[in-house]
């Protein structure tokens, strides 16, 4: 490791640490740190430790530069698409993803490299022996975190556990490891790590890893592990899937750490608002710490803020990019209504406002999608797509009117216009008035409640034990609004977890790991568009396809490419196949 540590490094997240930067101030020379210092420090330490937390991957859609980067994980999914016409779309969904790789990658060994480092290096400190427990279990927390993003991704990926120096010559090169030994280390971490770290820190420290933070990780890591083994093919000895027998032990795995959490009874589901139902769906999201978020990357405004508001608000309401992403037809109609029953909706012969189309759906789509006519902020989203006067004649300029109506709504003019007649709506802000880049504050949820709830039910289920997995569903779906079942089968647990996980992600990596992602990927996705009548005076709804790409799915792309690129910087790595 170098003997000097640049400062600037040390406080690039100095605000974590509070109280100590007068400190760092005061230290001579200004720009350079020795390791003794650091080592020895506590306040240095954890500047350090703070510095691998705002490089580890936990900010999900918050902190692209652009909105193009920003839904890349919401487009490759069936939940949506780009507003963008020039955002070319994933190769993985676009069918032309080749060995090049390029897109939605995660490789990070640089920052496995530093907490190694770290890990080392904080035993030769002075501080107490309790201080360098609680750091390096955070930090080991960090490293499990990277290699789940990485295996979700290319299955078996090098397992490098010590830092290595520049002299290590032939050694510098590790061959990739098994799929399962990824998993396994990946659990084991967490066993070690949750018994360490505190279930919970003063004000102060909120947004560190605690106990559950290491029990969810493992909970989600083991569910992806099983199904993987349930549902998927061994390949190259291992290094891609797991072997079958192997699925239990990792559904129980994942449900003994779901039900260390729930035992503990720490979490609930947030219920601040029950009597409306959308808007307390709305405000997990917004309202910070509450009882429902078992981890969250923390964010200010400003300080160290991003521009999800910015970049994802309708029209009348942003200020650079606006309107990025569209949430597809066959989503909306995946949202059920409120008495359970289907919420599919025939958009060829219906008439009228959305507003009264919805009125009885779950309560959860009012949270997370935005319609013509809806409510927002300071005024009313206006996305028709065009008009037809009262002989049928069509009109769709976006700046003309007729009869005094905008000839296109004004929210559907946002860029190319909202591809699908709809705009998202969860984590926005409502009281964001014109928002600026790095103004927003949401924190991004990692892990929450109800994700824990989803994965008890899923493996309580897998397992064979139906009527276990009854009860945490249900405790959804009556804080969200909607009607209890009787019963539950493995469909409707993976239809609840599409509708209460919208848009966090889940989605894309879920229809992977259950290996059904030729059923929902390999189509394009359509819009449903509003048009208004004068002859009838009601909108009326025309469905057309929504992409600006046709969509391809092939059986190589569960796993992405390790790409050229590594393999000719380290020729012990073997590409996954289908991609030479």
């Amino acid at each position: 490791m170098k003997k000097n540590i640049n400062l600037l490094f040390l406080v690039f997240l100095i605000f974590f640490a509070e109280g100590c930067e007068k400190q760092l101030l005061d230290k001579k020379p200004l720009d350079i740190i020795t390791d003794a210092q650091v080592w020895n420090d506590p306040n240095l330490i954890k500047a350090y430790v703070d510095n691998l937390y705002s490089r580890a991957p936990m900010s999900g859609l918050y902190m692209a530069e652009n909105p193009a980067l920003l839904i890349t994980t919401l487009v490759v999914s069936d939940e949506g698409c780009t507003n963008y016409v020039w955002n070319t779309p994933d190769r993985s969904i676009s069918g032309s993803l080749d060995a090049s790789g390029g897109e939605l990658e995660y490789w990070d060994y640089t920052l496995i490299r530093d907490i190694n480092s770290f890990l080392i290096n904080i035993k030769t400190g002075t501080v107490p022996e309790d201080d360098k427990k609680q750091y390096s279990a955070q930090v080991r927390f960090l490293r499990a975190l990277a290699y789940f993003e990485m295996v979700k991704r290319y299955g078996g990926v090098p397992i490098v556990l010590k830092p290595q120096n520049i002299t290590d010559g032939d050694a510098l090169f590790v061959p990739r490891n098994k799929e399962k030994e990824v998993y396994d280390l990946i659990g084991k971490e967490c066993d070690t790590i949750s018994a360490v770290l505190p279930e919970s820190y003063s004000s102060s420290d909120i947004g560190r890893v605690t106990k559950y933070a290491a029990l969810a990780l493992k909970s989600r890591a083991m569910l992806y592990a099983a199904s993987i083994a349930k549902y998927g093919t061994e390949q190259l000895d291992g290094l891609v899937g797991i072997p079958k027998s192997d699925a239990n032990s990792y559904w129980q795995a994942s449900l003994d750490a779901s039900k260390a959490i729930m035992d503990d009874h720490k979490f609930e589901l947030f219920n601040k608002y029950p009597e409306d139902k959308a808007k307390n769906y709305q405000m997990i999201f917004l309202e910070k710490d509450n009882s429902e978020i078992i981890l969250a990357k923390k964010f200010i405004s400003k300080i160290y803020g991003h521009g999800f508001d910015d970049q994802t608000q309708p029209n009348f309401n942003y200020t650079y990019w606006g309107g990025c992403f569209s949430p597809s037809m066959e989503l909306a109609d995946a949202f059920e209504m409120k008495d359970g029953s289907s919420g599919v909706i025939d958009w060829p012969n219906i008439k009228g406002q959305e507003r009264v189309i919805f009125k009885n759906k779950d309560p959860r789509f009012e949270a997370s999608i935005m319609y013509n006519g809806q409510q927002w902020a300071w005024d009313t989203c206006r996305i028709w797509k065009g008009i037809y006067t009262e002989t049928g004649e069509a009109k769709n300029s976006e700046t003309e009117q007729y009869k005094g109506m905008d000839e296109v709504g004004r929210d559907q003019k946002t860029s190319q216009g909202p591809t699908t007649g709809f705009l998202l709506k969860k984590f926005l802000d409502p009281t964001k008035v014109f928002p600026l880049d790095l103004e927003s504050d949401q924190d991004w949820i990692l892990f929450r409640y109800a994700e824990i709830l989803l994965n008890y039910a899923e493996a309580s289920f897998e397992l064979d034990h139906p009527d276990d997995a009854l009860d945490p569903i249900n405790q959804i779906r009556t804080r969200a609004g909607i009607t209890a079942l009787g019963s539950v089968t493995l469909d409707q647990i993976r239809q609840e977890r599409r509708i209460e996980l919208v848009f966090e992600t889940h989605r894309f990596w879920d229809i992977r790991r259950w290996r059904i992602a030729d059923q929902f990927l390999g189509k394009n996705l359509h819009g449903a568009y509003p048009y208004y009548h004068f002859a009838t005076n009601q909108f009326e709804y025309e469905v057309g396809n929504a992409d600006f790409f046709n969509r391809v799915w092939k059986q190589a792309y569960y796993y992405y490419p390790i790409n050229e690129t590594r393999i000719n910087n380290n020729p012990k790595l073997i590409e996954n196949p289908g991609y030479n």
